[in-house]
């Protein structure tokens, strides 16, 4: 459980560089015309914005607009309805709530890499050598927001990577700062320390991607994968999809077709890289005969949740 924890030295979050071009950025609510879905909304020198997703492919995109354009939304059977109402499955669980597993429509299983604040490099050798069995080779990378402010050549590569089509990225949020605090117990850590303002360490994440040119995503993970109900409901309430594991290869936990797998690559975890590369070197053959996949956002688009 301490391979990507950060010690508690303050609770003050920092917003996030180039934020100052950027007011009022805030959870929305409320379907466009088209039937995107609205979670926040800001305004910057173009006016107001907004990022919205589509709730059957998961696409999230930057729209001109305001919250009060909007329609009321009512939900329905779509991808996005579906996934909402799986993710609190687990909600009770003080470690790995949320969605850790689903069914996809083709063997294989989606490959997440915790981004947790970090003095390593990235891991970069292991994404080259997987980035052999896909083209391109779909990732979830779960960031920090600290990762990414003391890691900027790691993560330029990684756009570079994606830019190059070696890399699908889906950007998942990890929180801005990861708190941690040695020799408390579980329940009162992570984001369950006290004062510690979710919605900031939430914001802070997505305004840093958004800096870069980058567009978050509608998924987010639980820093230790620690959580309560009342945290499950409020990030559900931001507008995001929280994601467990049930295939996290440094506990030994194995990968099986629906499998949510976890590592990090941060360079803490360098057994659970080893596993991986391992895992993929196995089966080569059927990542090549397509009987094997790693799975991206499209597959999640038409997977279903489990039962």
């Amino acid at each position: 459980m301490r391979v990507c924890f950060l010690v508690l030295l303050a609770v003050l979050v920092l917003p996030a560089v180039g934020a100052e071009a950027r007011s009022h950025y805030r959870a929305a609510s409320g379907a466009l015309a088209d039937g995107r879905i609205a979670w926040r909304a800001w305004t910057d020198a173009g006016g107001p914005q907004m990022l919205v997703v589509d709730p059957v492919s998961f696409v999230v995109a930057v729209v001109a607009g305001s919250p009060s354009e909007l329609a009321a939304r009512t939900e329905g059977g779509t991808p996005w309805d579906l996934w909402r109402a799986a993710a609190t499955q687990h909600r009770e669980a003080l470690q790995n709530a949320g969605i850790r597993r689903a069914r996809p429509l083709r063997t294989g299983a989606w490959l997440t890499f915790d981004l947790c604040p970090s003095e390593h490099p990235l891991d970069r050798s292991v994404l080259v050598d997987l980035e052999r069995d896909a083209t391109p080779l779909p990732v979830f990378l779960e960031v920090s927001g600290r990762w990414m402010e003391t890691h900027p050549a790691d993560l330029t590569w990684l756009i570079a990577e994606r830019n190059a089509g070696r890399l699908a990225v889906t950007w998942v949020n990890h929180t801005e700062h990861h708190f941690y605090k040695p020799g408390v117990p579980l329940d009162h850590n992570f984001l369950l320390l006290p004062d510690t303002d979710l919605e900031a360490e939430i914001f802070a994440v997505e305004q840093r991607l958004l800096d870069r040119g980058e567009l978050p995503s509608v998924f987010f993970r639980f820093p230790g994968l620690v959580s309560s109900p009342e945290l499950v409901d409020r990030v559900l309430a931001l507008g995001l999809l929280p994601l467990g594991s049930s295939a996290w290869l440094a506990k030994q936990q194995s990968v099986k077709s629906g499998a949510i797998v976890l590592t990090h690559a941060n360079g803490n975890e360098p057994v659970g890289e080893a596993l991986l590369e391992q895992w993929d070197h196995g089966h080569r053959p059927d990542l090549a005969d397509g009987t094997w996949h790693w799975l991206g956002l499209a597959d999640w688009a038409h997977a279903l949740p489990p039962l």
